[in-house]
Protein backbone atom coordinates (compact mmCIF):
# COMPACT_ATOMS: atom_id res chain seq x y z
CA UNK A 1 0.00 0.00 0.00
CA UNK A 2 1.76 3.16 -0.92
CA UNK A 3 2.56 5.75 1.67
CA UNK A 4 1.50 9.71 2.08
CA UNK A 5 2.56 12.46 4.12
CA UNK A 6 0.20 13.97 7.16
CA UNK A 7 1.29 16.84 9.86
CA UNK A 8 0.04 15.68 13.24
CA UNK A 9 -0.18 17.18 16.22
CA UNK A 10 0.32 15.30 18.95
CA UNK A 11 -0.54 17.72 21.96
CA UNK A 12 0.01 21.63 22.57
CA UNK A 13 3.17 22.77 20.79
CA UNK A 14 3.91 19.32 19.14
CA UNK A 15 3.35 18.99 15.50
CA UNK A 16 5.52 15.95 13.07
CA UNK A 17 4.81 14.90 9.67
CA UNK A 18 4.67 11.47 9.11
CA UNK A 19 4.06 8.65 6.38
CA UNK A 20 0.23 6.99 6.59
CA UNK A 21 -1.15 4.30 4.69
CA UNK A 22 -2.85 6.13 1.32
CA UNK A 23 -6.50 6.01 2.21
CA UNK A 24 -8.98 3.59 0.74
CA UNK A 25 -12.56 4.99 0.64
CA UNK A 26 -16.20 3.71 0.43
CA UNK A 27 -18.58 3.77 -1.91
CA UNK A 28 -19.89 7.13 -1.07
CA UNK A 29 -16.51 8.30 0.11
CA UNK A 30 -14.34 11.11 -1.91
CA UNK A 31 -10.29 11.31 -1.95
CA UNK A 32 -9.24 14.61 -2.38
CA UNK A 33 -5.65 15.23 -3.99
CA UNK A 34 -4.53 18.77 -1.60
CA UNK A 35 -3.10 21.68 -3.44
CA UNK A 36 -3.03 23.93 -0.59
CA UNK A 37 -4.34 24.72 2.80
CA UNK A 38 -4.46 27.96 4.83
CA UNK A 39 -3.35 28.10 8.42
CA UNK A 40 -5.78 29.29 10.46
CA UNK A 41 -5.41 31.44 13.53
CA UNK A 42 -7.61 28.61 14.98
CA UNK A 43 -4.71 26.07 13.84
CA UNK A 44 -2.59 28.76 15.53
CA UNK A 45 -4.59 28.54 18.75
CA UNK A 46 -4.52 25.04 18.99
CA UNK A 47 -0.90 24.58 18.68
CA UNK A 48 -0.74 26.68 21.52
CA UNK A 49 -2.92 24.89 23.41
CA UNK A 50 -6.14 27.09 23.40
CA UNK A 51 -8.40 24.88 22.55
CA UNK A 52 -9.78 21.57 23.99
CA UNK A 53 -9.02 19.33 21.37
CA UNK A 54 -8.91 14.46 21.15
CA UNK A 55 -5.20 14.80 20.41
CA UNK A 56 -3.62 13.94 18.18
CA UNK A 57 -5.15 15.64 15.65
CA UNK A 58 -4.59 16.43 11.93
CA UNK A 59 -5.59 20.59 11.95
CA UNK A 60 -6.12 22.15 8.20
CA UNK A 61 -9.43 23.33 6.60
CA UNK A 62 -8.99 26.21 4.69
CA UNK A 63 -7.92 24.09 1.80
CA UNK A 64 -8.36 23.34 -2.52
CA UNK A 65 -7.94 19.90 -3.83
CA UNK A 66 -8.42 17.55 -6.84
CA UNK A 67 -10.79 15.10 -7.06
CA UNK A 68 -8.27 11.57 -7.37
CA UNK A 69 -11.13 8.62 -6.86
CA UNK A 70 -14.98 9.18 -6.20
CA UNK A 71 -16.86 6.37 -4.87
CA UNK A 72 -19.76 5.54 -7.45
CA UNK A 73 -22.72 6.34 -5.09
CA UNK A 74 -20.87 9.88 -3.72
CA UNK A 75 -22.49 12.16 -5.89
CA UNK A 76 -25.88 10.36 -4.01
CA UNK A 77 -24.53 11.11 -0.40
CA UNK A 78 -22.48 14.23 -0.59
CA UNK A 79 -24.31 17.57 -0.66
CA UNK A 80 -22.27 18.86 -3.96
CA UNK A 81 -23.21 22.67 -4.63
CA UNK A 82 -22.05 24.26 -8.31
CA UNK A 83 -22.49 21.64 -10.56
CA UNK A 84 -21.69 18.10 -11.23
CA UNK A 85 -18.37 17.34 -9.79
CA UNK A 86 -15.89 13.96 -11.27
CA UNK A 87 -12.50 12.92 -10.98
CA UNK A 88 -9.92 15.78 -12.12
CA UNK A 89 -12.62 18.36 -10.81
CA UNK A 90 -11.17 21.27 -8.24
CA UNK A 91 -13.56 21.60 -4.92
CA UNK A 92 -13.48 23.00 -1.75
CA UNK A 93 -15.46 21.58 1.17
CA UNK A 94 -16.74 23.25 4.30
CA UNK A 95 -14.80 21.91 7.88
CA UNK A 96 -18.02 20.72 8.94
CA UNK A 97 -20.36 17.33 7.99
CA UNK A 98 -23.51 17.83 7.51
CA UNK A 99 -25.90 18.41 10.11
CA UNK A 100 -27.70 15.30 11.67
CA UNK A 101 -31.33 16.39 11.33
CA UNK A 102 -32.07 14.81 14.60
CA UNK A 103 -30.83 16.50 17.38
CA UNK A 104 -32.57 19.41 19.38
CA UNK A 105 -30.93 21.85 17.94
CA UNK A 106 -31.52 20.94 13.95
CA UNK A 107 -34.89 19.89 15.07
CA UNK A 108 -35.48 23.50 16.53
CA UNK A 109 -33.11 25.59 14.83
CA UNK A 110 -32.49 24.48 11.89
CA UNK A 111 -31.05 27.74 10.40
CA UNK A 112 -28.06 27.50 12.81
CA UNK A 113 -26.63 24.13 11.33
CA UNK A 114 -23.05 24.80 13.50
CA UNK A 115 -25.02 24.29 16.37
CA UNK A 116 -25.61 20.55 15.76
CA UNK A 117 -24.50 18.49 18.77
CA UNK A 118 -23.96 15.09 16.14
CA UNK A 119 -21.54 17.15 13.64
CA UNK A 120 -17.50 16.22 13.50
CA UNK A 121 -15.42 18.91 11.69
CA UNK A 122 -12.34 18.28 9.42
CA UNK A 123 -9.35 19.66 10.86
CA UNK A 124 -10.27 19.07 14.41
CA UNK A 125 -11.63 15.62 14.42
CA UNK A 126 -9.53 12.74 16.47
CA UNK A 127 -6.56 11.44 14.09
CA UNK A 128 -6.94 7.95 15.91
CA UNK A 129 -10.46 7.98 14.54
CA UNK A 130 -9.88 5.66 11.19
CA UNK A 131 -9.75 6.40 8.09
CA UNK A 132 -7.36 9.21 8.02
CA UNK A 133 -6.09 11.99 7.19
CA UNK A 134 -9.33 14.07 7.82
CA UNK A 135 -7.42 17.36 7.80
CA UNK A 136 -5.67 19.65 5.04
CA UNK A 137 -1.90 19.62 6.15
CA UNK A 138 -1.82 16.54 4.22
CA UNK A 139 -0.92 15.28 0.74
CA UNK A 140 -4.49 13.83 0.88
CA UNK A 141 -8.22 13.96 2.61
CA UNK A 142 -10.52 11.49 2.94
CA UNK A 143 -14.01 12.85 2.72
CA UNK A 144 -16.80 10.52 4.09
CA UNK A 145 -20.29 10.13 2.48
CA UNK A 146 -22.14 13.21 4.63
CA UNK A 147 -19.42 16.24 3.42
CA UNK A 148 -19.75 18.86 1.46
CA UNK A 149 -18.01 19.76 -1.96
CA UNK A 150 -18.22 23.17 -3.68
CA UNK A 151 -16.60 23.27 -7.44
CA UNK A 152 -14.43 26.19 -8.17
CA UNK A 153 -15.34 28.25 -10.93
CA UNK A 154 -13.02 27.86 -13.70
CA UNK A 155 -12.56 31.43 -13.20
CA UNK A 156 -11.25 31.28 -9.73
CA UNK A 157 -7.39 30.56 -9.28
CA UNK A 158 -6.62 28.31 -6.29
CA UNK A 159 -4.57 30.92 -5.22
CA UNK A 160 -8.06 32.74 -4.51
CA UNK A 161 -10.36 29.87 -4.08
CA UNK A 162 -7.98 28.91 -0.93
CA UNK A 163 -9.32 31.67 1.05
CA UNK A 164 -12.69 29.97 0.70
CA UNK A 165 -13.25 29.36 4.51
CA UNK A 166 -11.99 32.86 5.39
CA UNK A 167 -13.82 34.33 3.39
CA UNK A 168 -17.22 32.22 4.40
CA UNK A 169 -16.30 33.82 7.94
CA UNK A 170 -15.93 37.27 6.68
CA UNK A 171 -19.46 37.01 4.72
CA UNK A 172 -21.46 35.42 7.63
CA UNK A 173 -19.41 38.26 9.84
CA UNK A 174 -20.74 41.04 7.50
CA UNK A 175 -24.52 39.36 7.58
CA UNK A 176 -24.41 38.68 11.22
CA UNK A 177 -24.81 42.92 11.21
CA UNK A 178 -27.51 43.36 8.11
CA UNK A 179 -30.54 42.11 10.32
CA UNK A 180 -33.22 42.33 11.13
CA UNK A 181 -33.28 45.62 10.18
CA UNK A 182 -35.88 48.76 10.14
CA UNK A 183 -35.05 50.99 7.38
CA UNK A 184 -36.68 54.28 8.03
CA UNK A 185 -35.31 54.08 11.92
CA UNK A 186 -31.86 52.73 10.59
CA UNK A 187 -31.33 49.42 12.39
CA UNK A 188 -28.94 46.95 11.29
CA UNK A 189 -26.36 47.74 8.55
CA UNK A 190 -27.48 49.54 5.51
CA UNK A 191 -26.64 52.55 3.97
CA UNK A 192 -25.07 55.86 5.45
CA UNK A 193 -23.48 53.55 8.33
CA UNK A 194 -19.98 53.49 9.60
CA UNK A 195 -18.37 50.08 10.84
CA UNK A 196 -15.36 49.58 12.86
CA UNK A 197 -13.36 46.62 12.32
CA UNK A 198 -10.95 45.90 15.40
CA UNK A 199 -8.49 43.90 14.36
CA UNK A 200 -6.39 44.06 10.61
CA UNK A 201 -5.50 40.19 10.40
CA UNK A 202 -6.64 37.95 7.84
CA UNK A 203 -10.01 37.94 9.22
CA UNK A 204 -10.44 41.57 9.80
CA UNK A 205 -9.08 42.03 6.04
CA UNK A 206 -11.47 40.02 4.63
CA UNK A 207 -14.67 41.48 6.35
CA UNK A 208 -13.17 45.24 5.20
CA UNK A 209 -12.85 44.14 1.92
CA UNK A 210 -16.61 42.72 2.09
CA UNK A 211 -17.60 45.49 3.56
CA UNK A 212 -16.28 47.50 0.33
CA UNK A 213 -17.68 45.16 -2.24
CA UNK A 214 -21.21 45.92 -0.79
CA UNK A 215 -20.51 49.25 -0.66
CA UNK A 216 -20.28 50.34 3.34
CA UNK A 217 -20.47 54.25 3.22
CA UNK A 218 -17.81 54.69 6.19
CA UNK A 219 -14.97 51.36 6.86
CA UNK A 220 -12.57 52.06 10.02
CA UNK A 221 -9.96 49.45 10.44
CA UNK A 222 -8.51 49.50 14.39
CA UNK A 223 -5.29 47.33 14.90
CA UNK A 224 -1.49 47.60 16.59
CA UNK A 225 0.10 47.29 12.83
CA UNK A 226 0.62 50.45 11.10
CA UNK A 227 1.45 47.81 8.03
CA UNK A 228 -1.85 45.85 8.81
CA UNK A 229 -3.71 49.56 8.66
CA UNK A 230 -1.97 50.09 5.35
CA UNK A 231 -3.21 47.01 4.28
CA UNK A 232 -6.41 47.18 5.07
CA UNK A 233 -6.33 50.93 3.53
CA UNK A 234 -6.05 48.74 0.63
CA UNK A 235 -8.76 46.11 0.96
CA UNK A 236 -11.23 49.48 1.43
CA UNK A 237 -11.00 50.82 4.93
CA UNK A 238 -11.72 55.00 4.35
CA UNK A 239 -10.45 55.46 8.08
CA UNK A 240 -7.98 53.90 10.34
CA UNK A 241 -7.53 53.72 14.29
CA UNK A 242 -4.00 53.15 15.59
CA UNK A 243 -5.01 51.14 18.89
CA UNK A 244 -1.70 50.95 20.23
CA UNK A 245 -1.65 54.81 20.38
CA UNK A 246 -2.92 56.62 23.13
CA UNK A 247 -5.39 55.64 26.39
CA UNK A 248 -8.56 53.99 25.22
CA UNK A 249 -9.97 57.24 26.16
CA UNK A 250 -8.02 59.04 23.40
CA UNK A 251 -9.27 56.54 20.73
CA UNK A 252 -12.79 56.89 21.55
CA UNK A 253 -12.24 60.38 21.08
CA UNK A 254 -10.13 60.03 17.79
CA UNK A 255 -13.48 57.42 16.59
CA UNK A 256 -16.16 59.70 17.52
CA UNK A 257 -14.59 62.29 15.37
CA UNK A 258 -15.19 60.18 12.82
CA UNK A 259 -18.40 59.43 13.47
CA UNK A 260 -20.51 62.63 14.19
CA UNK A 261 -19.29 62.33 17.45
CA UNK A 262 -21.09 58.96 18.79
CA UNK A 263 -19.11 56.31 17.87
CA UNK A 264 -19.35 53.37 14.95
CA UNK A 265 -22.80 52.20 14.45
CA UNK A 266 -21.44 48.30 14.25
CA UNK A 267 -18.40 47.37 15.96
CA UNK A 268 -17.10 43.99 14.08
CA UNK A 269 -14.04 42.41 16.49
CA UNK A 270 -11.94 39.45 14.77
CA UNK A 271 -8.80 39.86 16.82
CA UNK A 272 -9.49 37.40 18.99
CA UNK A 273 -7.78 39.39 21.96
CA UNK A 274 -10.21 39.63 25.38
CA UNK A 275 -9.32 43.11 25.74
CA UNK A 276 -10.44 44.02 22.15
CA UNK A 277 -13.66 42.57 23.01
CA UNK A 278 -13.86 44.86 26.06
CA UNK A 279 -13.02 48.00 23.65
CA UNK A 280 -15.89 47.10 20.70
CA UNK A 281 -18.14 47.96 23.74
CA UNK A 282 -16.77 51.42 24.72
CA UNK A 283 -16.01 52.21 20.78
CA UNK A 284 -19.94 51.30 19.48
CA UNK A 285 -22.32 54.24 19.89
CA UNK A 286 -25.15 53.22 22.06
CA UNK A 287 -27.87 51.67 19.95
CA UNK A 288 -25.54 49.82 18.33
CA UNK A 289 -24.19 46.29 16.96
CA UNK A 290 -20.96 44.22 18.23
CA UNK A 291 -20.74 41.12 16.14
CA UNK A 292 -18.11 38.71 17.91
CA UNK A 293 -16.05 36.66 15.44
CA UNK A 294 -12.47 36.38 17.09
CA UNK A 295 -13.11 34.27 19.70
CA UNK A 296 -13.36 30.45 18.54
CA UNK A 297 -11.11 29.64 21.11
CA UNK A 298 -10.51 30.98 24.32
CA UNK A 299 -7.58 32.54 24.94
CA UNK A 300 -8.99 33.89 28.31
CA UNK A 301 -10.93 36.61 29.76
CA UNK A 302 -11.39 40.23 30.53
CA UNK A 303 -13.23 42.64 32.95
CA UNK A 304 -16.17 43.71 31.60
CA UNK A 305 -19.06 46.01 33.21
CA UNK A 306 -22.42 44.60 32.23
CA UNK A 307 -23.79 47.93 32.79
CA UNK A 308 -22.21 49.60 29.65
CA UNK A 309 -24.39 47.07 27.91
CA UNK A 310 -27.69 48.11 29.43
CA UNK A 311 -26.87 51.82 29.39
CA UNK A 312 -25.86 51.65 26.00
CA UNK A 313 -29.04 49.49 24.48
CA UNK A 314 -26.53 47.19 22.68
CA UNK A 315 -27.08 44.04 20.39
CA UNK A 316 -24.29 41.76 20.87
CA UNK A 317 -24.20 39.07 18.53
CA UNK A 318 -22.05 36.11 18.22
CA UNK A 319 -20.67 33.64 15.88
CA UNK A 320 -19.64 30.26 15.56
CA UNK A 321 -18.84 29.56 12.35
CA UNK A 322 -21.43 29.89 9.43
CA UNK A 323 -24.31 27.68 7.80
CA UNK A 324 -22.29 25.40 5.20
CA UNK A 325 -23.93 27.44 2.23
CA UNK A 326 -21.55 30.21 3.29
CA UNK A 327 -19.39 29.24 0.66
CA UNK A 328 -21.40 29.74 -1.93
CA UNK A 329 -21.52 33.31 -1.02
CA UNK A 330 -17.71 33.48 -0.14
CA UNK A 331 -16.58 32.29 -3.63
CA UNK A 332 -19.19 35.09 -5.34
CA UNK A 333 -17.55 37.52 -3.34
CA UNK A 334 -13.86 35.82 -4.35
CA UNK A 335 -14.53 36.05 -7.91
CA UNK A 336 -16.02 39.64 -8.02
CA UNK A 337 -14.16 41.40 -5.51
CA UNK A 338 -11.85 43.96 -6.84
CA UNK A 339 -9.36 44.15 -3.67
CA UNK A 340 -6.15 43.29 -4.41
CA UNK A 341 -6.18 39.56 -2.66
CA UNK A 342 -2.71 38.82 -4.80
CA UNK A 343 -0.59 40.77 -1.63
CA UNK A 344 -2.67 38.64 1.29
CA UNK A 345 -1.31 35.57 0.55
CA UNK A 346 2.23 36.55 1.93
CA UNK A 347 4.21 32.64 2.63
CA UNK A 348 4.19 29.41 0.80
CA UNK A 349 5.35 26.74 1.82
CA UNK A 350 5.95 22.85 1.80
CA UNK A 351 4.19 20.37 4.10
CA UNK A 352 7.68 19.60 5.92
CA UNK A 353 7.66 23.63 6.87
CA UNK A 354 4.35 23.00 9.00
CA UNK A 355 6.25 24.46 12.23
CA UNK A 356 7.86 26.93 10.82
CA UNK A 357 4.50 28.27 9.31
CA UNK A 358 2.82 28.12 12.19
CA UNK A 359 5.34 30.32 14.66
CA UNK A 360 5.07 32.95 11.99
CA UNK A 361 1.33 33.16 11.42
CA UNK A 362 -0.23 36.10 13.20
CA UNK A 363 3.10 37.84 13.01
CA UNK A 364 3.99 41.21 11.76
CA UNK A 365 5.29 39.65 8.47
CA UNK A 366 2.46 37.50 7.90
CA UNK A 367 -1.12 37.82 6.61
CA UNK A 368 -1.87 34.66 5.12
CA UNK A 369 0.46 31.25 4.94
CA UNK A 370 -0.34 28.57 2.57
CA UNK A 371 1.16 25.22 3.23
CA UNK A 372 1.61 23.32 -0.61
CA UNK A 373 1.61 19.99 0.70
CA UNK A 374 2.88 18.61 -3.24
CA UNK A 375 6.23 21.17 -3.09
Amino acid sequence: MSQIQAAIMTGPGQIDVRSYPKPQIGDDEVLLKIERTGICGSDKHMFAGHMALPFPVIPGHELVGTIEEMGPAAADSLAIVGGPVAVGDRVTTTPSSRACGRCYYCLHMPQRPTLCSNRFVYGFVSADLAPIPRGGFAEYLHLTGHSWLFKIPDDLPSERAVLTEPAAVATRAVERALGPGIPHIGEGLGLDKSVLVLGAGPIGQLVVAVLSHIGTDLIIAGDLSAARLELARTMGAHQVLAMGEGSPEQRQLALQDMTAGVGADIVIETAGVPVAFKESLDLVRRGGIVVEVGHFTDPGGVEIHPHIVCFKDLDIRGMWAYPSMQFKTALSFLRRTTAPLDRFITHRLPLSDIREGLDITGGEEAMKVVVEPGN
